[in-house]
């Protein structure tokens, strides 16, 4: 078993030293945000179960035929998505003892409680950091899971995941993502390739990524968006960090605003032609930590944008509340902390021909 959550190695243990554990300052970090601030989320989801959708009827309306007119063919079309979840656990375990040497020492409790964390500063620290960490980690599955996901040196295709890294944390479901590609198989007109992505190294693929690149990227995938997602009036744009950096600099570059609104708190955006660009950092921080193919390939594909309404990118699970929820007991037999965090999730594009893929 792992010696210590916080790792205390960086910390030198003496009387002159760091001696209470609330010393410790946290390094401002990227958060995720809210889930339901950008997906449609569904409540109930516990094994396989349908959605099913009205998807408009055909053509009415002819010549009036006179006496014994002859039935029209009209047929009210339907389809169905059909949910899978999978279920996900997070269980990490600590032992009191393993502290005695550190300065999260003082903030054990005394006597027989000595070895019970749950209630005390250290373990407040570690729930709060891992509920940020769940959060992340639901948009990981989300977003960038892969059930044929493989490291890189273990598949001749470009790889998916950096070396070193256990493929377990991204072969979940097949994210969205993975389903955006492959709706493209059947909808080529809805895939807009970047074309930094194909550079071979991280230089090259990150100084592609200009601010008229960015510029005109967004004006195809607009374009190509289909008429019904247009006029429904509530499609935008998530985009990686990269791309929102590059559109802003044009606006700034034409001196049009280029000043960031929030949509909610944690939700920023720009605009164009009055549809929100979102920027997903979320993307970027795990692209570049786990997606890294090596000093002559680069990044798998860094710059990402999707332009689809809320209603489409689905998240189903069985619970109605905090994903990021996590348990904490004590077992006094085996003296062992343990911390849980566990539900299950799947995540669906509702509607394969509504949305327009940047990759």
């Amino acid at each position: 078993m792992a010696k210590n959550i916080i790792d205390f190695s960086k910390f030198t243990f003496t009387a002159e030293q760091i001696r209470d554990i609330n010393e410790l300052v946290f390094d401002e970090v990227l958060k995720a945000p809210e889930l339901n601030e950008l997906h449609e989320m569904f409540s109930g989801v516990i094994y396989d179960k349908e959605i099913g959708f009205i998807t408009g009827g055909g053509l009415v309306g002819k010549a009036a035929q006179g006496c014994n007119p002859e039935a029209q063919d009209f047929k009210v079309g339907t389809r169905k998505v059909t949910w899978q979840p999978k279920a996900w656990e997070v269980i990490i375990d600590e032992c009191a003892a393993d502290l005695d040497n550190t300065c999260a020492v003082y903030c054990k409790n005394l006597g027989v409680r000595a070895n019970d964390l749950t209630d005390t500063d250290y373990m407040a620290i570690v729930v709060q950091v891992l509920a940020d960490a769940v959060k992340k980690m639901l948009y990981r599955i989300i977003w960038l899971n892969d059930t044929e996901a493989t490291n890189v040196s273990d598949d001749d295709t470009p790889g998916l995941v950096t070396d070193g890294v256990d493929v377990g944390y991204f072969n979940l479901i097949d994210g969205l993502f993975k389903q955006l590609l492959t709706a493209t198989t059947a909808h080529p007109e809805l895939l807009v390739t970047i074309t930094a992505n194909s550079q071979t190294t991280k230089a090259a693929q990150m100084s592609g990524m200009t601010a008229d690149v960015a510029y005109q990227l967004l004006n195809d995938m607009y374009y190509k968006a289909p008429v019904v997602m247009r006029a429904s009036g509530k499609m935008r744009f998530l985009v990686t960090q990269t791309i929102a950096d590059a559109y802003q600099q044009y606006l700034t570059g034409k001196n049009i605003e280029s000043t960031y609104k929030n949509l909610v708190d944690g939700v920023r955006s720009l605009k164009f032609l009055g549809v929100d660009v979102i920027p997903m950092p979320v993307w970027d921080e795990q692209i570049q930590a786990y997606f890294d193919q090596g000093a002559s390939k680069g990044y798998y594909k860094p710059h990402r944008a999707v332009l689809i309404e809320k209603a489409n990118t689905a998240v189903g699970t069985p619970s109605d509340g905090v994903l990021e929820e996590v348990d904490v007991f004590y077992d006094k037999k085996s003296r062992i902390n343990r911390i849980e965090a566990s539900d299950k999730i799947d995540a669906k594009i509702l509607n394969d021909t509504r949305f327009v893929l940047g990759i």
